[in-house]
């Protein structure tokens, strides 16, 4: 080889470690970005919340003072106190776990067959329950509030939380069978059609092969309707007239009618209360809940 051949080779070589050093550092500034603004996201987003805990744990006097300050020179408890000794908010919490958990058992099992019926049965009833929960999961709520609230006064069912559990269960249903339809469609038939070969019924097929593959699914789907349920404000104040049969969210402005806005570390308190059963469980089953979407995602 000659020696004006053998220079571009040699250029060619000192300038592949400088190119890829140089794509290196290109790429670790664009994860640097990414990880930049997923962090101011992530704050802007966590921040209501934030501001609602710090403002929950000091005094009034600091709240209203100007200008506002992030952390707070003193700490107190006593708005967590009041909120449970003097309003009783324990009893709006109870009424609103009990009717988002009942709904939400109830919208699982029934979305759970019906999503796997819809999945496994090509049948003209079938199609048509599966259009008519797609064209239920599209009318808005607020359309039918008020026949529903007529119906349900007009028949002795209003102020009864059975009745708006089962309100929630069939407002929320289209919903669960729409996000589960997804998860069952990803469940192989091969599987399901072996075992129905060594000897099991489809329900056998179906709670032993199914449901277990579709338990993040479930689990997700669960989650998220137990959230629309518990942060439902319009039907529950609507229907119910009795102050201790309210749920939390409508108690938080009953609290507001009581007190003006005088006492904003109250309404403070109360707004992270309500928020933490939702965070606990997303904490619990972030993993199921992960996997579910991920999984849907793909599947659906």
């Amino acid at each position: 080889m000659t020696t004006a051949s053998a220079a571009p080779v040699a250029a060619g070589i000192t300038r592949t470690p400088r190119r890829r050093s140089r794509h290196h550092l290109v790429r670790i500034v664009v994860r640097i970005v990414q990880y930049v603004l997923l962090a101011v996201v992530a704050f802007v987003s966590a921040f209501p919340l934030l501001w609602a805990l710090i403002n929950s744990v000091r005094p009034n006097s600091e709240i209203v003072a100007y200008p506002p300050k992030l952390i707070p020179r003193e700490f107190t408890l006593e708005h967590v106190r009041a909120l449970f000794e003097l309003y009783h908010f324990q009893q709006y919490l109870w009424n609103s776990l009990f009717v988002s958990a009942a709904a939400t058992l109830g919208a699982l099992v029934l979305g759970t067959t019906a999503a796997y019926a819809m999945t496994r049965f090509d049948l003209p009833a079938v199609r048509a329950m599966s259009i008519l929960s797609l064209l239920a999961y599209m009318v808005p709520p607020i359309l039918v509030l008020i026949p529903i609230t007529q119906f349900l006064f007009s028949n002795g069912w209003g102020d009864n939380r059975i009745a708006l559990t089962i309100l929630y269960m069939g407002i929320f249903l289209p919903f669960t069978i729409w996000l589960l339809r997804s998860y069952f469609q990803g469940v192989g038939l091969a599987v399901e059609e072996a075992a129905m070969i060594d000897g099991c019924s489809r329900i056998g097929a179906f709670l032993r092969v199914v449901i277990p593959q579709a338990v993040p699914g479930i689990v997700s789907t669960g989650i998220f309707t137990f959230n629309a349920t518990w942060s439902e404000y319009l039907f529950v104040s609507s229907l119910m007239t009795t102050n201790s049969k309210l749920t939390a969210n409508p108690a938080v402005f009953l609290l507001m009618g009581h007190m003006g806005t005088t006492s904003w570390g109250l309404l403070m308190s109360a707004a992270v209360i309500i928020v933490l059963p939702v965070l606990l469980l997303f904490f619990i089953a972030q993993r199921w809940v992960v996997s579910g979407i991920s999984d849907g995602s793909v599947k659906g």
